[in-house]
Parts: C-alpha cells; sequence; structure tokens
C-alpha cells in the first residue's frame, strides 16, 4: 500500500539558542498545544537521565475529549509534535520507527492509521467497523509486525462499553486480516509477550486474566486449544514485552499496581505515585502502559484537568520504581493514553539499578 503524503507536521524546537526559551518563556509561535520549549529541553534531559542516554520515542494523546491531539516526542531532537491526524490509542512498533492510532469515529468512519516517524509519510492501513487499535506484536520467527484491532460498536471506545471480536492484519498488508480471539466476552487493553505465547486483556471491566496462546500450523491463534486464565481485578492490564511473563493490573485506588511472575507467581504491590508532589498527594494516577523495554512503564499522573506523562524505571525484580521522568512538556492540556519506544541496549543489557 503506497503511503498518503501529508504536510509536516507542526514541531516544537527545543534547541533554539534563545535566553528567554531557557528561562522557560512561552514561544510566541508555538502550535495550538502550547507547550514551552524549556519545559520540553528539560523533560530531554530528565528521560535520558532515566534511560542512561538510550534514545527515547514516545506517542501519547492530548486534550480534551472534544479536541484530542496525537502527540510525539523524540529524545533525538528534543522535539515534541502534533501528528497530522487525530486519534486514540498510540502504539509503536518493535524497532520504534512507526506509530498506529486509532482514527476517526466509530462504524464506517473508523480507521487505522500509521505516521513513519523517519519519513512523515502517512497511510492509511484499515477502515471501516472492528478497527479500533488494541495491540503491536512483532513475529520474533518472521520478524512481521501485526496489528490487534476490534470492534467496539456505535458508542466507541468508552470503558463500560463491550468491545467485540480480535482480529489481526500484518501491517504490511492490512488486507490479509483474520480472526485472532472470540472466546471472552469482551475485549480490552490487550498486550502480547515476545514469543506470542502469552497475552493480558480485560475481559469485562475491572475483571483481567491472562491467555495462555497456541497456534496451528498456519501461524494462526488455534482458540480450542488457548487457554483464559482470570487472574483478578483492577484496571490497564500490562504485559511485559520480553518472555518473562510477568504482569501487572493498576490498582483499584489507582496508587499502586499489582505485579506478578509469570502465570500469577509472586504477587506483590509497586507503588506508581512517587512522581507526585505534596500537593498533588490526594490525586491518583492511571492509564498504565509497559513501553517495549521491561524495565520501563509509561504513565498518566495526576489524574485530572493537569495530567502529564510520566515513565518509569522498575529494578531488575520489578518489585519497585527506582526513577521517574516526565516525558511530557509541563505545560499544556490533559495527558492521555501512552507508550514509549526505547532504543535497544548494547548487548541487550539492561540500565543498571541505582545503588
Amino acid at each position: 500500500m503506497k503511503p498518503t503524503m501529508t504536510k509536516s507536521p507542526r514541531r516544537i524546537s527545543v534547541g533554539a539558542p534563545l535566553l528567554a526559551l531557557a528561562l522557560g518563556l512561552w514561544l510566541a509561535l508555538a502550535p495550538e498545544s502550547g507547550l514551552a520549549a524549556a519545559e520540553t529541553r528539560s523533560s530531554t534531559q530528565q528521560v535520558l537521565k532515566l534511560t542512561g542516554g538510550r534514545r527515547v520515542k514516545a506517542a501519547w494523546i492530548q486534550g480534551t475529549d472534544q479536541d484530542q491531539k496525537t502527540m510525539f516526542f523524540d529524545t533525538k531532537d528534543g522535539v515534541v509534535q502534533q501528528l497530522p491526524f487525530s486519534g486514540t490509542s498510540p502504539l509503536l512498533t518493535q524497532d520504534g520507527r512507526r506509530i498506529v492510532v486509532t482514527a476517526g469515529k466509530a462504524g464506517t468512519e473508523r480507521k487505522v492509521m500509521m505516521y513513519d516517524t523517519e519519513t512523515k509519510n502517512v497511510t492509511e492501513l484499515a477502515k471501516g467497523p472492528g478497527n479500533a487499535v488494541m495491540a503491536l506484536w512483532q513475529d520474533p520467527k518472521t520478524k512481521r509486525d501485526w496489528v490487534y484491532v476490534n470492534d467496539c460498536g456505535d458508542k466507541g471506545e468508552s470503558w463500560d462499553v463491550p468491545a467485540g471480536k480480535i482480529y489481526r492484519f500484518p501491517i504490511d498488508k492490512p488486507e490479509a486480516r483474520e480472526l485472532f480471539w472470540e472466546r471472552t466476552s469482551s475485549h480490552i487493553y490487550l498486550m502480547i509477550s515476545a514469543d506470542g505465547t502469552r497475552a493480558c486483556l480485560e475481559p469485562t471491566w475491572s475483571n483481567i486474566g491472562q491467555l495462555s496462546l497456541v497456534y496451528d500450523a498456519q501461524g494462526k491463534c488455534d482458540q480450542d486449544k488457548s487457554v483464559f486464565k482470570p487472574i483478578g481485578g483492577g484496571c490497564f492490564p500490562s504485559l511485559a514485552p520480553d518472555n518473562s511473563y510477568r504482569m501487572f493490573r493498576l490498582e483499584g485506588d489507582h496508587r499502586a499496581i499489582s505485579m506478578t511472575d509469570a502465570d500469577g507467581a509472586n504477587p506483590r504491590k509497586v507503588d506508581v505515585t512517587g512522581m507526585l508532589t505534596e500537593a498533588q498527594k490526594a490525586n491518583n494516577t492511571w492509564l498504565t502502559r509497559w513501553s517495549t523495554d521491561p524495565r520501563y512503564l509509561t504513565i498518566v499522573a495526576p489524574a485530572g484537568a493537569n495530567a502529564q506523562i510520566w515513565m518509569g524505571r522498575f529494578d531488575e525484580g520489578a518489585t519497585k520504581i527506582e526513577e521517574w521522568a516526565r516525558v511530557s512538556p509541563e505545560k499544556g492540556p490533559q495527558c492521555w493514553q501512552s507508550q514509549a519506544w526505547i532504543e535497544p541496549a548494547p548487548g541487550g543489557q539492561s540500565t543498571p539499578s541505582k545503588k
């Protein structure tokens, strides 16, 4: 499918050598998001410190329910930009190059849009009902990227609306669409392990479980042999992007996540309010999501009109958050769903824990 070319996204430079920017003054010609260049630069410094200098790309939704924008940030140039289409649930491919987003209204206007972060090209991958983006997964054998979607019906993607069957298609061949899963009542917040043998999802609101997946000779999910296992209550389940099969879900009070190792072993709670200031301690957090690296997650905090995107680093045993970094600039409209891509470390080594 040939990409559809669009105008270049609006950008906010954070490298301009102006003293006013260094002091955090508003950039007079900034885009509608009204982000301060100095605050964006501060975010870049925080994020690179968190990852030990490894490059990060992050995508998130920003704005009100009536005016949501898809935002993208790259530590390589320290720029926050608004993508040339609005949407929800932005996800990055395993190589960090492409962002896939649910765009358009539910029903016939629903679209799956893709943005290439290097070429700036935009591609419409799919259109019509049943195209709410849930997950991306790269097959380790073929290195092919798959897009997982479902049908949220005419009411859109509200948390209390049952979602339909899960389908998937190759990112390079959207017409090769196939049924993936339909054995539970509803399907949201899907994430898949690196080897594809485990997945988490929320089949009904506040009831979370894990799938043990089996594939047939053609590489399709064998639903008769695959098994769904309930894990417990909570919100926003997330599965580690490696093969540890660790999974977490946000606790009901939205102040901690319940973390388990493979198959629900070694349950523990991990606080996720360490980034809040004293003035924000009465608030909570939400919309947790594991990044493409098992040591990092993104989260929205504090919940409410002044919410921002944060990235946290787990310790090696995923027992606590060692450190936080703010991803979105400090000034700007409320932030929503997010995901981050972290540049793989040389030799596959993780960022060292703090001593």
